[in-house]
Order: C-alpha cells, then structure tokens, then sequence
C-alpha cells in the first residue's frame, strides 16, 4: 500500500493545524479592514497574486457614490460561505462604491426552486451563484458573455480550460467559474495512529481502503459499531467509481443536447458501485445510507468522532479546521482501475433581464478575478478556477492541511455531464440506487434496468432543445 508515516509529516503543517482556527479569525478581521481602507493597506493575504499572463478586470468606475446602484447577488450555502460572501462584497463595495451589492441567500436544497419559481421579476437576483449553466442558458435565463469579455480584454487563460468549458452554451460563454468541486478523503490522525495505519499517499487503492476502513471501525461487546472507518456520499458521487473502475456514463454528446445512450449496463459499472455498497452492508464499515445521503451528515460524523475517514470537497475545511482537538488531513481518492477525479464547479452569472447588467459584470469581474479568488481562496473553502491563484504560494501557505493533494487531484479531473434535464436523470438514477445501497438488492440489477428508464427523460430533453 502507498502510505506515508505520519510521524514524518512536516513540521509546518502541524504548525499551520494548530493555527488553523486562528488563521481564519485573522482573515476574516482583514476582510473587513480591506473594506474599510484603501488598497494600498491590504494584507498580504488580501494581495492579488502575481499572475504575469492575467489582465486584471476594468476597473473604470461605475455608477454614483452619492447614489449607487443597487444590484442583487444570489448563492447558496451554510452561514459560513454567508459570512465570507457578506466580507467580499465589503471589500467590492469599497473599491467600487458606486454599485451596492444585496445578497440573497438559501440553502442547497431550495435555492433552484426559488431560482425557477420566487425570485423570478422585479425579485430576479441580477448576479447567480450557478452550476449546470449549458441548461440554465438554453432556457433564456443567462445573458451571454463573450462580448464583455471581448469589449473589456479579459484574459480568460488564466481559467482551467475544461472549467471554462463547463460554462458555454453553443460555444458562448454564459457564465465564469469560481471554483472545482474536486473530491478528497479527510483522515483522522489520531485515529489513524491508533490503529496502526499511516496516512494514504497517491496511489493507494480500493483494497487498501477496504482495509484500512476494517481496521478503523469499531464495535462494543454487543457488537454495535461504535465508530466507522469510511464515510462516503451514494448519491451523484456514485458516477466517480464508475469513472475509476473504467466504466462511462454515456455515449457522446453536446450539451444542451442529451446523450442518446446510457452506457450503464456493463460489469465496470456495476461492479464499482457494488464495492461501495458492500462496504456498507456486507463489511459494515461504512454507516448505513440513511446517515450518509449529505455532506453535512458525513461531516457531522467526523468531527464528533463516530468516522475515521470521510469522503467530502473543500466546504468542509472550515468546520473541520475550527473543532476543538480534531487532528486532521486530506488525502487522494483511492485508486481503482485508474485514478480519476471530478472536473466541474459553479460560478457567476448574469440574469438576462437584469437591468443592471453592466454593474453585474463588475461584480463577476471581480469575484473571478485574481483579487476576488484570492480571498475566497485563502479561507480554504474553495479550489480556485484560476491557475495563478491556485499556484501561487500565497494560497498554499494559508491552509493548515495538505493543499497539494487538492492541486493534484484537480488535475485528474474529468469534467460532469451537464446537458437539459441531466439534473432530472441524476435524481431518477439516484433514487433507483437507493435499494442497493440499503443491501435490498445489486447493482447490476439497477443498472441493468436503467437504459430503458433513462429514455424518456433524453427525449424530453431533445424535445426541448
């Protein structure tokens, strides 16, 4: 197995982990200094990191101080990334204070409904937190980008390509990336060393994590697990094992066009999806589905001790980072047939009857641009779109964990299959794996039945389209 001591984990991290909580107060204090002052007495936290190939966004002034315009700014997200947004938009209000940012705000759960049915009219936020952008455009919502872009010389190299290409629409721009929803495992180190079991290293595999994950749960005299070894979200995540395992989703497609196959039915697939399953229900190593179906869960689960391992993104930094004697990392995914990743993330976009378009791009310009990354960067909530921000050692030195293995891990990444309705056939593929991972019945069965059940949905979508 490919593991590294943990005795010989650099000092400095350690010294970061134990600075962690502190760090963040620190940030935080010179986020709303910076929106107070000029940008000449920024912290060097605050300060754009240098990026000889990035343009800077325009930063001719917009609007009236004495009056300024009043957009509004969507996103989802727990009080934590309200906390940080409510920083960034004082510290844009103050570079630009002709324009007044309001924010409105909702949790995963509601915010698309609200999107489609509440804040729809004179409620219509002017700047949306967004993934799935190709389907949002092909429905009239998204105002296209390219010829702000175009008109204001905006180097958009800096973005990683495939991200970028998350965002288009009929090759149009509609929209730019904040973020990669890249996937590690978060570790117990203390966990880890009493069990014997040093800290996984690139290249580990299923197996390895199989084993590690038995040796890290534990049971009373009854029997009763006491703690799990490996926590791990079924739904939607499912699609990485099959990735790893060397199966694919579909065939081939352009969105918003649908795929025309489902490319399910084979044992790659299946056979990945039932390794996970049987973690849960034949080695009982991982909690039932019903405690593992959210991130919040998982994450409420490793941080009071009842899981070893966690699967998670990098929202879960900050919690982690501010419990009390939690000693923790991250490591790489465990490596089936191949190592692979996922590619994808959401970003910014402007709401085509906005009526204040020019002020909505300021603010996208802003928040995808060095500065805006950079902060939200160095909270450790976020992998950044922009190669600078993310290479440069402002970043890095920030965060009281592995960083490198999120930068590594990006570049695995394979980009999530967005087309019309693709969040309906999720949902759909989500609920007819419930039963497998509940051990009711196999994967193979599922996936054996799914190409039939798919189809109705890719016509729905084609007729759409």
């Amino acid at each position: 197995m490919k593991f590294k001591n943990l005795v010989s984990s650099p000092q400095p991290r350690q010294r970061y982990r134990q600075m962690g909580l502190l760090g963040i107060i620190v940030l935080l204090a010179g986020f709303i200094l910076s929106a107070c002052g000029s940008d000449a007495t920024a912290t060097p936290a605050q300060t754009p990191p240098p990026a000889a190939t990035t343009r800077a966004p325009a930063t001719t002034a917009i609007g009236n101080p004495a009056n300024p315009t009043v957009i509004t700014w969507s996103f989802w997200g727990d009080s934590t990334e309200v906390a940080i947004n409510n920083r960034l938009k004082s510290v844009f209000e103050a570079k630009f204070p002709g324009i007044k940012v309001n924010i409105i705000n909702s949790d995963w759960t509601t915010y698309f409904d609200k999107l489609k049915n509440e804040w729809t009219g004179d409620k219509a936020p002017d700047v949306m937190f967004l993934d799935n952008v190709p389907t949002w455009a092909s429905s009239g919502m998204l105002e296209p980008l390219d010829s702000y872009i175009t008109r204001d010389k905006l180097d958009i190299d800096d973005f990683y390509p495939g991200l970028l290409n998350a965002f288009r629409y009929k090759g149009v721009l509609h929209g730019l990336p904040r973020d990669n929803d890249t996937k590690v495992i978060y570790v117990n180190l203390d966990m880890l060393r009493e069990a014997g079991i040093t800290v996984p290293m690139a290249g580990w595999t299923w197996q390895d994590l199989r084993s590690a994950a038995q040796k890290l749960t534990q049971r009373d005299a009854s029997g009763k697990v006491t703690r799990y070894g490996f926590a791990f979200e079924p739904d939607t995540w499912w699609r990485l094992w099959v990735w790893q395992n060397g199966g694919e989703l579909y065939d081939n497609f352009t969105a918003p066009q649908p795929p025309t196959k489902l490319l399910l039915d084979n044992k790659d697939a299946s056979d990945a999806v039932q390794f996970f399953a049987d973690l849960i229900n034949k080695d009982q190593v991982a909690p039932p589905y019903e405690q593992m179906n959210g991130g919040d869960k998982i994450a409420e689960m490793f941080t009071t001790g009842k899981v070893a391992m966690a699967f998670g993104n990098h929202t879960n930094i900050a919690t982690y980072a501010k419990t009390p004697g939690l000693r923790w990392d991250v490591v790489p995914l465990p490596a089936g047939k191949q190592r692979v990743n996922v590619l994808g993330g959401a970003g910014y976009a402007i709401n085509k009857n906005s009526k204040h378009k020019e002020e909505a791009w300021q603010l996208i310009q802003w928040l995808t641009g060095p500065s805006g990354e950079a902060l939200f960067a160095d909270t450790g909530l976020m992998v950044p779109a922009r190669k600078s921000v993310r290479e440069d050692n402002i970043f890095l030195r920030q965060q009281p964990y592995n960083t490198q293995v999120f930068l590594q891990e990006t570049q695995l990444g394979k980009q999530y299959p967005e087309f019309n309705l693709s969040s309906e056939v999720d949902a759909m593929m989500n609920q007819q794996l419930v039963p497998v991972w509940q051990g009711k019945t196999t994967a193979a069965e599922v996936f054996a039945k799914l190409p039939e059940q798919v189809e109705p949905i890719f016509e729905k979508a084609r007729s759409q389209t």
